[in-house]
């Protein structure tokens, strides 16, 4: 998740295409928080994209903008659960004429770093109730 969510714009994968579905609901998803995700479907790329658009860094144009037709840029990464799914979570970046339209915010990687810290913590934790005896392995 923190690697994922670590790069660089020009080092994830990159789709360029026209818009031909973009709406705030797809079939019977969203299962959750209905208003907050965006489904957008571009010609040049088989998988349906899930945004979730309060996960965003404020811009001078929002998703919101986009219409069917326009032409983009979107960055992302793929999981083989998108490939099993058919649904993309991951879209990164969302470029329209060279202008951001969603730059996704850094809570993935800080969550990580999070759980990564909290791991470490328990870890050590654990050793030192070991070693003191109030752990019995």
């Amino acid at each position: 998740m923190t690697v994922n969510n670590s790069k660089d714009k020009f080092e994830y994968d990159k789709a360029t295409g026209i818009v031909e579905y973009y709406d705030k609901e797809f079939e019977n998803l969203p299962t959750r928080h209905n208003g907050d995700f965006r489904y957008l479907k571009i010609d040049s790329y088989p998988y349906l994209f899930e945004i979730y658009e309060p996960n965003s860094e404020p811009t001078e144009k929002s998703i919101d903008d986009l219409k069917v037709g326009d032409k983009i840029e979107i960055y992302y990464y793929e999981t083989s659960d998108t490939r099993n799914i058919g649904l993309n979570r991951f879209a990164q970046f969302i470029d329209k004429n060279g202008q951001p339209y969603f730059v996704r915010s850094g809570f993935q990687k800080q969550l990580g770093f999070v759980v990564i810290g909290l791991s470490i913590l328990l870890n050590i934790l654990a050793f030192v109730f070991w070693k003191k005896g109030k752990l019995k392995w």
